[in-house]
């Protein structure tokens, strides 16, 4: 995978280092210039991702659902992730390992959007847009 540095939304600092996994926010580094955590900074944006329509099993869903929460937290500054789950067992499946995730501060809080989509609070956004 290739990686471009990122950017501090805070000062505008360019930082090269490479985001860790979600998983590991609470070691999260801080900018050199601003003292402001870099990974949870959020420009309130959504990022959409779909694990249940293209044949999956549950299995392979929990898998896209793993990856996409990874890729949403390393590769972009989105606030949110919202996963299209369906309507059956992958957003059952989905919405177990969210609330064991939100149990371990793993990811801020979710909820369903509709029965077929979850949003998933990764950060919190850095400005408010009001």
């Amino acid at each position: 995978m290739s990686r471009k540095s990122r950017q501090c939304l805070y000062c505008g600092l360019l930082d090269s280092r490479v985001p860790g996994a979600i998983a590991d926010r609470a070691d999260e580094p801080l900018c050199i210039k601003c003292d402001t955590p870099l990974w949870s900074q959020s420009d309130g944006s959504i990022v959409t991702t779909d694990i249940a329509h293209h044949h999956e099993t549950v299995q392979q869903a929990v898998v896209k659902f793993n990856d996409a929460i990874d890729q949403a937290w390393r590769n972009t500054h989105a606030a949110t992730l919202r996963l299209i789950v369906g309507g059956g067992l992958i957003r059952d499946a989905v919405l177990a390992e969210l609330f064991f995730l939100r149990s371990k501060g793993t990811v801020l809080d979710f909820s369903e959007e509709n029965r077929g989509s979850v949003l998933v609070e990764i950060r919190v956004p850095l400005f408010d847009a009001s």
